[in-house]
C-alpha cells in the first residue's frame, strides 16, 4: 500500500544536520499544545541532543505553526509536519473519546521507512522528566519494536477478549521504540489496518499491533516502567518514583483539564510554563466535561462562569439525547 498517498501536505520547519533522534506523533489539531509540552519536556531533559519531529496530523493553523516554529530556538531541532488526509480510516471503529489520529502510528512506521532507520514513536499525554539516554540504551536497534508491557486487572481478561495466549505480554503502545526497516520487511502497517478492518476493538490501533505480533510470533523487546510510567490523576493519588524518565498520564482526567486536582499536576503545570503553549487553556469537547469545568469553577467561587458550563451542559445532554449530536 502506498500510504504516501494519504498525505496531503508537508511543511518543514527548522532544520538539522548529523546525528539527530527521530520522534513521531499521530494527532488531530486539539492535541498540538499538549505535544509541543511534551517536546518542550524532550528537549530541555536532553540539551545535547538533536532531534527531528515528525507530525501526523489531520490540519494546522497559522498560530500553531509559530509557535511549533519557537521550539526550534530551544535546541537543534527539526519538525517535520504531515497533513494526513483521513478518508483511510473513516470506517474503522473507535471508541467515544478517541479521535481517528489514533490510527496515524500505524501508517507513520511505514511512511517514513525510506528516510528513518529508528523511530520513537510517542502519545502526546505524556511527559519526559530526564534524559532519555538509558532509554535508548535497552531499546535494541534490529529489533522490530520496544516497548513497555501494560498493566491493570483488566489485561487477563482482554487477553482472553482477543484470544490471546495466558503468557503473551500485552504491551502499551504509548511509547514504541521502532526499526522501521524491519516493520516494512514484515508489512506490520498492511497487517494491522487489515485486522482493524474486520472487527470492533476496544483499544483500536493497540489491539492490532499486539495481535500482529502475537500471531506471526514476532521478537519484540520489553522495556521497563519507567520508560512508559502509567501515571492517574483522576482518583487515588500515586507515587511517583524518582527514576520515572517517561512520565504517561493516563485515565480520562489529564492534567491540562480544569477539573484536575491533583497536586502532582504542578508537574505538567512546570514545563507547561516554559513552552510556547504557556497561555494554553484546555475548554471542554462535550457535555461531560462541561459538567467537570461547572463544578470546578463553582468550588473556586466563580459561580457565573460555572452556570455558563452548567447551561452548556443541559443543553447539550439534551441535543445528545435527540440525536443532534
Amino acid at each position: 500500500m502506498d500510504f504516501a498517498k494519504i498525505i496531503s501536505a508537508r511543511k518543514i520547519i527548522g532544520r538539522v544536520e548529523g546525528d539527530s533522534i527521530n520522534i513521531a506523533f499521530g494527532i488531530d489539531k486539539f492535541y498540538i499544545p499538549m505535544m509541543g509540552i511534551l517536546i518542550t519536556s524532550l528537549i530541555l531533559n536532553n540539551p545535547a541532543r538533536k532531534f527531528i519531529f515528525h507530525v501526523f496530523l489531520d490540519r494546522v493553523d497559522e498560530q500553531d505553526l509559530q509557535k511549533l516554529s519557537e521550539l526550534c530556538k530551544l535546541s537543534e531541532v527539526q519538525i517535520n509536519i504531515y497533513q494526513v488526509e483521513p478518508e483511510l480510516f473513516r470506517d474503522f471503529y473507535f471508541e467515544k473519546g478517541y479521535s481517528i489520529a489514533i490510527f496515524y502510528r500505524i501508517i507513520a512506521a511505514d511512511f517514513l521507512a525510506d528516510d528513518v532507520e529508528n523511530l520513537i514513536y510517542m502519545d502526546s499525554d505524556m511527559l519526559c522528566l530526564q534524559s532519555i539516554e538509558e532509554f535508548l540504551k535497552f531499546a535494541p536497534k534490529n529489533i522490530l519494536l520496544s516497548a513497555v508491557e501494560d498493566s491493570g486487572k483488566w489485561i487477563p481478561q482482554h487477553k482472553k477478549n482477543l484470544n490471546l495466549r495466558d503468557d503473551y505480554k500485552y504491551f502499551n503502545t504509548g511509547i514504541l521504540y521502532l526499526n522501521l526497516k524491519v516493520w516494512r520487511e514484515k508489512h506490520i502497517s498492511e497487517q494491522a489496518l487489515k485486522i482493524l478492518a474486520q472487527d470492533k476493538y476496544l483499544f483500536p490501533d493497540q489491539d492490532a499491533l499486539n495481535l500482529v505480533v502475537a500471531q506471526n510470533n514476532y521478537q519484540i523487546n520489553y522495556l521497563a516502567n519507567k520508560f512508559n510510567y502509567f501515571f492517574r490523576v483522576d482518583g487515588v493519588e500515586q507515587k511517583l518514583n524518582s527514576d520515572v524518565v517517561i512520565l504517561h498520564y493516563a485515565g480520562q482526567i489529564k492534567p491540562w483539564h480544569a477539573w484536575c486536582e491533583s497536586d502532582l499536576k504542578k508537574i505538567y503545570e512546570s514545563y507547561q510554563e516554559k513552552s510556547a503553549w504557556s497561555d494554553f487553556k484546555y475548554l471542554p469537547r462535550n457535555y461531560q466535561e462541561n459538567r467537570l469545568m461547572g463544578r470546578a469553577l463553582r468550588r473556586e467561587g466563580k459561580f457565573f462562569e460555572a452556570f455558563k458550563w452548567y447551561w452548556l451542559y443541559a443543553k447539550d445532554k439534551i441535543a445528545v439525547k435527540c440525536g443532534k449530536f
